[in-house]
């Protein structure tokens, strides 16, 4: 299974997530396309394959069981939803400071983990020590760690963010810019990062 985003996968429509709450087979098929954008924002934020795997299932196993009482009637309404939960499951594991100290050891004997899994990076992105942002990245909150990878690696926009989390856009804008300030003083850069 490779980190790269599946450019023939084709996002679910609304009529699927309607059907799927009492619909095994619509189920199945948001299963299917959904997987694996999860397992790559759980991979980014644990750093280690097989304890994402282990948190996406966990994930899944709790869409699964509120799926009957899942409110929304569009794809973009249970793509939030799923991350929301994505987000409590991989900030619950992180809080474990056992687990946690595993995850840095972990990330940072991984190398450069993560230096071919992005299709569209810059082509300084290759000369990044991984392991040092790794190590950077758990330094930061869970919230901090959860907008970064969303923004960053998931492409999401400050109003899908903030709807995962439940924050105002405004509240994200400002928490990736102070996340971002603590990346820059981790590595003590100098020159701006741009929030986009």
């Amino acid at each position: 299974m490779t980190l790269e985003q599946d450019p023939s996968a084709k996002a679910p429509g609304d009529d699927v997530v309607v059907r799927a709450r009492t619909d095994r087979e619509a189920f199945g098929q948001l299963y299917d396309a959904c997987y694996p954008a999860v397992f790559r924002y759980c991979f980014r934020r644990l750093f280690v394959r097989a304890v994402a795997e282990d948190v996406t299932a966990d994930v899944f196993l709790i869409v699964a069981s509120k799926m009957g009482q899942f409110g929304g009637t569009t794809a973009e309404d249970f793509r939030r939803w799923l991350f929301r939960i994505a987000t409590n499951e991989v900030n619950a594991y992180v809080r474990q400071a056992k687990r946690r100290s595993v995850l840095l050891e972990s990330a940072a004997r991984s190398g450069s983990l993560a230096a071919a899994d992005s299709p569209s990076r810059p082509a300084d992105v290759e000369i990044l020590d991984w392991p040092a942002l790794y190590q950077a990245m758990l330094s930061l909150k869970p919230r901090d760690q959860a907008i970064l990878v969303l923004r960053f690696f998931e492409q999401m926009s400050h109003e899908q963010i903030a709807a995962v989390l439940h924050e105002r856009p405004a509240t994200v804008r400002v928490g990736l810019s102070r996340a971002l300030e603590k990346l820059r003083h981790c590595f003590k850069i100098d020159d701006e990062i741009s929030v986009p």
